[in-house]
């Protein structure tokens, strides 16, 4: 679901449109829908100051013959944007709309009635609750995608009447070879705790006062190769300064933490939180999951323990992990981030 809207210009050319939305910035694109032949899709996002979730999409079609009794022109502009959509890029569709109708006349028609646009809402974010928000979200729905993407256990193995797994049956399960990739995923779960830590702070100290006092002062031998990723845009100041640190390390996290921002990471995280059938300080099942991943990848140690419902606990104490986080940031920084997604 989203927002659609079209204008049926009065006066335009194909090359009228296309010039229009490549002055303003959108850029040629695919597009999933079966749109007639000799359609021109773009695309518009803003990455400045993370304003942009959803973006713009901008569409130049030649009309049927029902949509040219509205002006008689041949060509006509649909914008569109989901209703995820930011503030910004609702405001850019319909800024396309109105400099459109301007320019070339005509009749808009859609979602808001005709030659009506789509309302705006008072917006309080900030660039760092955009980003921290898009972050979280990102990270949440991968999280999701795993948890459902898990297999179950290849081999079926009854259970005895009386209800216990004894040795025999516990044995046997180990040799299920679904537990061998359980055990491949948990890097991937690690590394989802490091992506988004990485980029929260990458986001926090390019706006967070106190980062931005230290950035001021802040001295860095950098080799000329970082000199030039930086000027091709490939790198910013920020991923400079995080590539000081290793975010899959609680104590460099920390550090990291510590050193820019005066946050204290770890004690976020030591609270106890329930994990399956347990409870258990946050902190240390992190810390544990973390050197689980370490002897996976450096040492080829597979635990043929892990089943589906463990490598799910996994998942559990990295999102709730994260979450204590958000619930620091919101208090930190005054915004609640369900509201930008």
């Amino acid at each position: 679901m989203g927002r659609d809207v079209t204008l049926y210009p009065k006066e335009a050319t194909k090359n009228d449109l296309k010039n229009y939305l490549e002055n303003l910035g959108f850029e040629k694109c695919g597009h999933f829908w079966d749109w007639p032949k000799g359609t021109l899709n773009y695309s518009w996002f803003d990455y400045e100051d993370f304003k942009s979730i959803d973006g713009v999409s901008a569409d130049i079609y030649p009309v049927r013959e029902d949509e040219l009794k509205i002006t008689g022109n041949q060509w006509a502009l649909h914008v569109r944007n989901l209703y995820s959509a930011s503030w910004y890029d609702v405001k850019m569709l319909n800024d396309v709309l109105r400099g459109a109708r301007k320019l070339f006349g005509g009749t808009i028609r859609g979602d808001y009635g005709t030659n009506r646009y789509a309302p705006l809402w008072k917006d309080n974010s900030t660039p760092i609750s955009r980003g921290i928000s898009s972050i979280y979200s990102h990270v949440r729905q991968e999280i999701s995608a795993v948890r459902h993407s898990l297999p179950d256990p290849s081999m079926k193995i009854p259970v005895p009447d009386d209800g216990e797994v004894h040795d025999f049956v516990k044995f046997t399960q180990t040799l299920d070879p679904s537990r061998v990739l359980y055990n491949g995923l948990v890097p991937f779960a690690v590394s989802m705790f490091e992506y988004f830590f990485s980029q929260a702070f990458q986001i926090l100290i390019k706006y967070d006062p106190i980062a931005l006092d230290k950035r001021s002062v802040h001295k860095q031998k950098l080799d000329f190769e970082t000199l030039l990723e930086v000027e091709r845009k490939e790198a910013t100041v920020e991923n400079v300064i995080a590539r000081s640190y290793t975010f899959q390390n609680l104590n460099q996290l920390n550090k990291a933490y510590k050193d820019w921002l005066d946050i204290d990471v770890r004690k976020i995280l030591y609270k106890k939180k329930k994990i399956g059938n347990s409870v258990t300080f946050l902190e240390n099942r992190i810390s544990d999951i973390i050197q689980y991943r370490h002897g996976i990848v450096h040492h080829f140690a597979i635990d043929r323990s892990l089943t589906k419902e463990g490598y799910i606990h996994i998942l559990e104490a990295i999102e709730k992990g994260i979450g204590e986080f958000i619930l620091f940031a919101e208090k930190k920084y005054g915004f609640k981030a369900e509201e930008h997604y």
